[in-house]
């Protein structure tokens, strides 16, 4: 009994100075690196716009500088992607890209590592996207 009482106060005493740090979002997005993103989807309410054919999907690669390239997957490697830059809102639960033209502001409706949704706000952008990590074809 002593015995379980001296392992007990050790386990206690060994964890007093811990704390969990909060996850930093933007770590799902690029991987402390850079990481590329699929859209999946392109949904406008019921509506999927997205296209059938691989060759004529985006993808999206983030890198931890907080930039992003949208690429069709078509022209990967013989044009160059469109660069944008990106911010997470944590508290407000938005996603946002900055852009010379327009800037894309979305609700973010889930983010885990294997699948972010984001849904359009303000009319910034026409479709709900749905993205997920480049597959392995």
């Amino acid at each position: 009994m002593k015995l379980k009482l001296v392992f007990l106060l050790l386990i206690l005493s060994a964890c007093g100075d811990t704390h969990i740090e909060p996850i930093d979002h933007y770590i799902l997005v690029h991987d402390n690196s850079s990481k590329v993103w699929l859209v999946d989807k392109q949904l406008d309410g019921d509506k999927d716009y997205t296209p059938l054919q691989i060759e004529y999907k985006e993808i999206i690669v983030f890198h931890e500088s907080r930039n992003a390239y949208f690429h069709t997957l078509k022209t990967l490697g013989t044009k160059p992607g469109i660069k944008r830059s990106y911010w997470l809102d944590e508290a407000k639960k938005e996603f946002g890209f900055v852009g010379t033209r327009k800037n894309l502001v979305f609700e973010i409706v889930s983010m885990s590592r294997r699948r972010i949704v984001l849904k359009p706000k303000n009319n910034s952008y026409k479709y709900t996207i749905v993205l997920i990590p480049f597959p392995e074809y």
